[in-house]
């Protein structure tokens, strides 16, 4: 292949697709005169002039954008480019055709006869890059077949008869596969054209019909043999008298031969229903909707929208597809390393349904607040419902709850109730939290620190801390995705073959968790160290020295291990599940794995992403504990700023005394395992503890 492209490799098929022996041209496909005919339709045709040009139309306005791949895969995230000399071919094709011009002549052509051809322009001294794009007549091009390798090129044939030969990347040639021929298209026309033909007959007759009297034909009957002049006597008295509409009706005097009416009529013909019938045939082939066509007739404005959705998502957007796809596997190929990551896309054509949208809409606002009143946490819901960014999920501020009495601070003692976080709760205005630890469970601060001090713990700056986290976990998660998970899902599909085979069951299904476990811990560990440096910086500001420490290799290693086997469970019980639910007897083994590997390739990365993320504030947190017990004697202080929702529970803690640096008891009964125990977002809680120490600490103590 010439220009930038590497050679390719050969691309002989497995059995010939065109004979060996030398062709005429033409001798394998239609003849020119048949696609010339299927081209002659929308001048010949008023439906066929009206479903072309609407379609084409549509096309010709649809606007084309060129974008850089991104690496997630997702559309949302390539990145537009705005100039390329590929997108200035799209714009303007050649001198004398605009981007709109050119789409609506190759929609004509795609139409009426199922091919569209595009013949690139190069140049030479521009190491044969791509300049121009001409779309030409399909009954012009010729594809020259090759037993082995399908194609050796074309043939494009002039007006005044010239055999042009062009070679394979000359030539840009999309199609509707014609299923009885690989070398061609096939468009609606070919399947309708004796209807067609049959509505043009119809119109010629009832043209001829006014031309002659407005009357149908019929014989003179003479009873005699004419000579030449007695018969062009007749013929011509028979003109004047009584061809053409003006002269309808007169009364017929006939000196030598008597008239004989054939009594065929208009209404014997049925005329009106064939042009009728042949209409709808012609919209049946197109798929095309009755409204879009101007028809009122069992038109009402809900079927004429919906006409217009449909005519857009099922006639406009499936041609478009196919031309997108030629530009991006076919044209871009052609600039070599400048067009590699990029793709062509045009904006969606079919029209948003408001009514639909709305109804969606209410029904995602209706979960949302299910979710978030049974405890969940909103920023999660939003995204996992797709909501607007806009959305504001901070609940407003509830009254501050009645204080209770600490133990010993009146005259008489509290009364010991079975239930005390339900009572507390129930004073509060709260629904009881089943797991709730309140604020009994708050030892008295010892000397003279405050209660609370928020002024101090909101002065602690942890974005860095918030920033260490949200790396870690987007790399975990990669991580996590492209290796773990893809390795459990080979056990899982190999142990569900066992089951349909008579071996085991599917609620016995297992994964290995001891790689997936080695992973979240080194990935805990890094972290960690990272959390440790950040308290040591939090506490110089305090002018304060601490030493790193983080927790040991076996308890990092124990609570991935925990992590993990939760996480390799869940797998196993949902690919379980499914399989169980999907198999049937003598059942396809393949069918099912591949649909069970789907369904757990489907599988949101949320709840992984609850687990490891919980597993990685562990690590953080008790990281920063371990550095904090490493100086001298401080206050810890709860802070819920890394919150991205913070919940009520975690509103009452913030600010809170939590423990002293010399006895971490009541820390670690409120923070056991990453954030805040009472959190309602749990494992996605961000809660952690910033140091606060008297002025002039010195070692030991205050």
């Amino acid at each position: 292949m010439r220009g930038l492209l590497a050679p390719r490799p050969r691309n002989d098929s497995p059995v010939p697709l065109a004979p060996r022996r030398a062709m005429g041209f033409g001798s394998m496909f239609g003849s020119r005169a048949d696609v010339i005919g299927q081209l002659d339709t929308m001048a010949t045709n008023g439906t066929v002039f009206g479903i072309v040009d609407r379609i084409a139309q549509a096309i010709a306005g649809t606007e084309w954008k060129l974008y850089r791949k991104a690496a997630s895969g997702n559309e949302e995230d390539r990145i537009q480019i705005t100039r390329h000399a590929a997108l200035d071919i799209v714009t303007k094709p050649n001198p004398f055709y605009s981007r709109a011009t050119f789409f609506e002549a190759s929609s004509q052509h795609a139409d009426l006869t199922g091919e569209t051809w595009w013949v690139v322009g190069r140049s030479p001294r521009l190491r044969n890059l791509p300049l121009e794009l001409w779309p030409v007549r399909p009954d012009r091009m010729t594809p020259v077949p090759h037993p082995n390798k399908f194609l050796a090129g074309y043939i494009y044939t002039s007006p005044d008869g010239e055999k042009v030969p062009l070679e394979l990347d000359e030539v840009i040639f999309t199609r509707r596969p014609n299923p009885s021929d690989p070398y061609r298209g096939l468009g609606p026309v070919q399947a309708i054209l004796t209807d067609v033909h049959s509505a043009r007959y119809a119109a010629e007759w009832n043209k001829n019909f006014f031309l002659n009297s407005a009357e149908p034909g019929g014989i003179i009957e003479v009873d005699k043999h004419l000579s030449d002049p007695e018969f062009d006597e007749l013929t011509k008295r028979w003109n004047e008298q009584h061809r053409g509409v003006a002269r309808a009706h007169r009364v017929a005097v006939l000196e030598q031969g008597k008239w004989i009416d054939r009594k065929y009529t208009q209404r014997d013909m049925e005329f009106t229903a064939l042009r009728g019938v042949t209409r709808d045939a012609l919209m049946e082939a197109f798929g095309f909707p009755k409204a879009m066509l101007g028809i009122t007739q069992d038109v009402n404005r809900a079927n004429a929208e919906a006409g217009e959705v449909m005519f857009a998502r099922w006639l406009v957007k499936p041609r478009l597809e196919r031309w997108r796809d030629a530009l991006n596997t076919m044209l871009l190929p052609l600039f070599g390393d400048t067009a590699r990551d990029l793709e062509f896309d045009f904006d969606n054509p079919v029209p948003e349904d408001e009514a639909a949208e709305n109804a969606a809409m209410t029904a995602k606002a209706t979960a949302a607040k299910t979710y978030i009143d049974a405890g969940f946490d909103g920023e999660s819901v939003k995204e996992a419902l797709e909501l607007p960014d806009a959305l504001v999920w901070e609940k407003p501020e509830k009254p501050a709850p009645p204080k209770l009495p600490a133990p010993g601070a009146q005259d008489e003692p509290v009364p010991v109730v079975d239930n005390w976080p339900a009572q507390v709760a129930a004073l509060a205005g709260d629904p009881p939290y089943p797991h709730r630890i309140r604020s009994q469970d708050f030892p008295t601060p010892p000397g003279d620190w405050p209660e609370r001090d928020e002024d101090a713990v909101d002065a602690v700056d942890l974005s860095p801390v918030q920033a260490a986290w949200e790396a870690a976990l987007v790399a975990l998660l990669e991580l996590w995705r492209g290796s773990v998970v893809a390795a459990w899902i080979d056990e899982l599909l190999d142990q569900i073959r066992a089951v349909l085979r008579g071996e085991g069951t599917f609620t016995s299904l297992t994964v290995e968790t001891d790689t997936a476990a080695s992973h979240l811990a080194d990935a805990m560990r890094e972290l960690a160290e990272t959390a440790a440096g950040h308290a040591v910086d939090e506490a110089a500001e305090h002018d304060v020295t601490l030493t790193p420490a983080w927790p040991t290799e076996s308890e990092l290693q124990d609570a991935a291990q925990t992590i993990a086997t939760f996480e390799g469970q869940r797998y196993a019980q949902s690919a379980g599940r499914e399989a169980a639910r999907i198999a049937w007897p003598d059942a396809d083994p393949d069918e099912i794995t591949d649909h069970v590997r789907t369904h757990l390739e489907g599988l949101s990365d949320s709840t992984s992403a609850q687990a490891l993320g919980g597993g990685l504030t562990h690590a953080q947190n008790q990281a920063r504990q371990a550095t904090f017990k490493s100086g001298p004697v401080g206050a810890l202080y709860a802070s819920e700023q890394m919150d991205r929702n913070t919940c009520d529970p975690c509103r009452e803690i913030h600010g809170r005394w939590v423990a002293n640096t010399d006895d971490l008891a009541p820390l670690l009964k409120l923070y056991p395992f990453g954030g805040y125990i009472d959190c309602k977002g749990t494992w996605r809680c961000r809660g952690t503890v910033v140091g606060v120490w008297r002025p002039k600490t010195t070692e030991g103590g205050s």
